[in-house]
């Protein structure tokens, strides 16, 4: 018998960020006389290439900034019965400063922990960003999760910081949901990744029926993570070599299969009993300032797996001008990079599967910018492309409005080959006060 046991790893994910909405209540702070408030509000009309009927999008950004307090909350949802919703806070965090520079200080709240001492976030196209927790409901827009609990950073001389962090909650990637139905069936959202929805048994082909068993949500979430690293930072370099240990924050499943018959028809029904286990990893990143394009090299190597490994290389510049006399208002950096694995190779579509990146923003007037973001992975059989335009002419200081087409190929089981069908356009507004 032929089950199709080949179940991709992101096969399940938590639905709508609830566990992340729910994990940052609580947190206090204490305000001071310096605070500042920006938010950005999106809503746009998308029309896939399947559907007939629009979709509305609406995604909202809220930053939240005093001299020891910071709160960012990502909001997201797409209309329709393949969309989906999130509400993410993240940072929510407080520092308690140890000296009266502010160059030791403990925090306590939702953060990543090498935020505080890299010059760039954390991003999902380098080597660490590919192997942490991820919010990826908004799947062409994925970002990296931090963790909730608490850490320190001790300044010592010569330009030098040790960094420590521990987290009792476990945040997993939070990908788009299957919605299995309760007898079994597929009811996916937009850019799910699909299981096989069908076994041979005999030449008969026969639906596969799905029953997840994800166990008690007290044993998922209260787990223990844990990093120590070290940083330095000067005119020329920016560096940290770190180590650190958390589950897979990816589902691996554990499926068994069996054929189920009744009185009307003949199903394959798979059990898959899911599981997070525990993996440790060190790195290392540089990112050297004073070569142009300051390129940033991370090399990432798990140790409860030596053939498992992944090296990034990222570059950046500032954003084109067809005029050198305009006034640029973007926020994105242009960059460039490269993000892969080598030696161990995965049946699923991963972002590393050689992932060569390029986003570059051009301003083309005063009022109108133009943005293209290129994503490609070339491994032979994964190979794939995601391609954005986008257009955003300035009505105002607060006001503008935006045009994009979004473009998806690739071979079967690549990383964005699965969307290959999702093609779309979109026209909105975004509101910046």
């Amino acid at each position: 018998m032929k089950t199709g046991t080949r179940v991709s790893k992101k096969f399940l994910s938590i639905r709508n960020g609830v566990i992340t909405s729910a994990v940052a209540l609580g947190i206090g702070f204490a305000a001071t006389a310096q605070a500042s408030f920006e938010q950005e509000l999106q809503t746009q009309i998308f029309r896939y290439a399947t559907e007939s009927s629009p979709t509305f999008y609406l995604s909202s950004k809220s930053v939240f900034l005093t001299d020891n307090f910071l709160m960012k909350v990502d909001g997201y949802f797409e209309s329709g019965s393949k969309g989906a919703w999130s509400l993410d806070p993240d940072p929510v965090r407080n520092i308690w400063k140890l000296d009266p520079e502010g160059l030791s200080f403990i925090w306590l709240g939702r953060e990543h922990p090498l935020n505080f001492t890299r010059n760039i976030p954390v991003e999902p196209m380098t080597a660490l960003g590919t192997v942490w927790a991820q919010n990826q409901l908004e799947a062409l827009n994925p970002r990296v999760s931090g963790w909730v609990g608490a850490g320190m950073v001790h300044d010592l001389e010569k330009q030098w910081k040790i960094i420590v962090a521990y987290s009792p909650v476990f945040i997993p990637t939070f990908g788009p949901s299957l919605g299995f139905s309760d007898r079994g069936e597929l009811n996916p959202s937009r850019f799910a990744r699909l299981p096989p929805t069908a076994a041979s048994i005999g030449g008969v082909v026969t639906p596969i029926r799905y029953k997840i068993q994800v166990g008690q949500l007290s044993d998922l979430l209260f787990q223990h993570q844990a990093m120590l690293a070290i940083s330095h930072d000067d005119e020329e370099i920016n560096m940290d070599a770190y180590l650190y240990t958390a589950p897979n924050p990816d589902p691996v499943s554990d499926p068994t299969a069996a054929v189920g018959v009744n009185a009307y028809d003949v199903n394959a029904k798979v059990n898959v009993n899911v599981q997070f286990p525990r993996e440790t990893f060190t790195g290392m990143r540089t990112q050297f300032k004073a070569v142009p394009f300051k390129p940033a090299v991370e090399l990432v190597q798990k140790l409860n797996e030596l053939s498992e490994h992944y090296i990034s290389i990222t570059g950046y510049f500032d954003s084109l001008k067809l005029n050198q006399n305009l006034v640029t208002r973007t926020t994105n950096r242009a960059s460039f990079g490269l993000l892969t694995h080598f030696q161990k190779q995965f049946e699923a579509p991963t972002l590393s599967d050689l992932m060569l990146f390029m986003r570059l923003p051009v301003s083309l007037s005063n009022e109108i910018e133009y943005r293209t973001l290129i994503q490609t992975t070339w491994l032979t059989l994964k190979k794939s492309l995601y391609w954005i335009n986008e257009v955003e002419w300035t009505l105002s200081k607060t006001l503008s409005v935006l045009a994009a087409i979004r473009l998806l190929t690739g071979d079967d089981n690549s990383y964005f080959g699965d969307w290959r069908d999702q093609d779309s356009y979109s026209v909105g507004l975004r509101w910046l006060w």
